[in-house]
C-alpha cells in the first residue's frame, strides 16, 4: 500500500471513530498567571450555561460528538483571576439584579459566545494522483478548536464598564492522534484553546480602552501605557 492510500486509510478510521459517538472532557488544570496582580477585588459569576458548557455536532447519517468543557471553563478563569486580581470572590447569582454589590470594586461574568472544530481531513487528489492544495493546512490528521470567550465587567453600582471578546486557538499537538485517539485529540486541542484565552486575558485586560478609563477613574494602574497584542491573538 502505498504511503498516500495508508494516510488516507488512517484518517478514515479515524473518521469512523469520531463519527461512532465522541465525548470528549476537559482537562480541568490550568497554571496561575505570573503577572502583577491589580490592588482591587474583583467578585466573578459564573452562570449555568458557562459552567455546564458542552459543544455539541452531529453531521447527516452521523452520530453526534460532545466536548464538554463547563468545569473546566469555571476552574480556568477562578486561576486566571487569582493571578490577576489581589483578591477574588464568586457570586451565586448576577445581582442584576442586586446591585450594589458591598466590599467589591467591580464584577465580571464570563460566557462562551462561540465554539467551533475543524476535524481531521483526508488529502483530495486528482484522477492521475496529484494532490490538490486548497488552502494552507487543507488536509491535516489533527483537530484544530477555536474559542471566542466574551467577558462583561461592572461596577460595583451595576454600570457596565467593558464587554470584549477574547479569541483563542488550539490545534491537536503531533503525535497525540496515533497514540491516544480521537478523543484525547480532540480534548487537547480544545485544552490548548483555553490555554491561549487565558494568556490573553491575563496579559491584556488593562489594554482593553474601556478597562484602562476605568482604572484611571478609580486610581488603579499597574502600567503607563498600553501594549501592542502579541502571538495570544489568533485569527481565523
Amino acid at each position: 500500500m502505498s504511503n498516500r492510500l495508508r494516510y488516507c486509510a488512517i484518517i478514515a478510521i479515524l473518521l469512523a471513530t469520531l463519527a461512532a459517538c465522541t465525548t470528549s472532557a476537559v482537562d480541568s488544570e490550568f497554571p496561575v498567571p505570573v503577572v502583577d496582580k491589580l490592588p482591587i477585588t474583583v467578585a466573578v459569576y459564573f452562570d449555568q450555561a458557562f459552567s455546564n458548557y458542552a459543544y455539541r455536532e452531529q453531521s447527516p447519517g452521523e452520530k453526534s460528538w460532545v466536548i464538554m468543557i463547563g468545569s473546566a471553563n469555571v476552574e480556568m478563569m477562578r486561576r486566571i483571576f487569582q493571578g490577576m486580581f489581589q483578591e477574588t470572590v464568586e457570586l451565586p447569582e448576577l445581582p442584576g439584579l442586586k446591585f450594589p454589590v458591598g466590599q467589591v470594586d467591580a464584577v465580571i461574568a464570563p460566557e462562551v459566545e462561540s465554539f467551533e472544530v475543524r476535524t481531521p481531513q483526508p488529502p483530495q487528489y486528482t484522477p492521475d494522483g496529484t494532490q490538490l492544495l486548497r488552502g494552507v493546512d487543507e488536509s491535516t490528521d489533527r483537530f484544530t478548536v477555536w474559542i471566542t470567550y466574551r467577558m462583561t465587567m461592572y461596577d460595583d453600582q451595576g454600570r457596565q464598564i467593558a464587554s470584549w471578546p477574547v479569541r483563542a486557538y488550539g490545534q491537536t499537538p503531533e503525535g497525540v492522534m496515533d497514540m491516544f485517539g480521537p478523543d484525547e485529540a480532540l480534548a487537547r486541542a480544545t485544552t490548548i484553546a483555553m490555554r491561549d484565552a487565558g494568556a490573553y486575558l491575563s496579559i491584556y485586560f488593562e489594554d482593553e480602552p474601556r478597562i484602562r478609563e476605568w482604572m484611571r477613574e478609580e486610581g488603579v494602574s499597574n502600567r503607563p501605557a498600553p501594549r501592542k497584542p502579541g502571538k495570544a491573538i489568533r485569527a481565523r
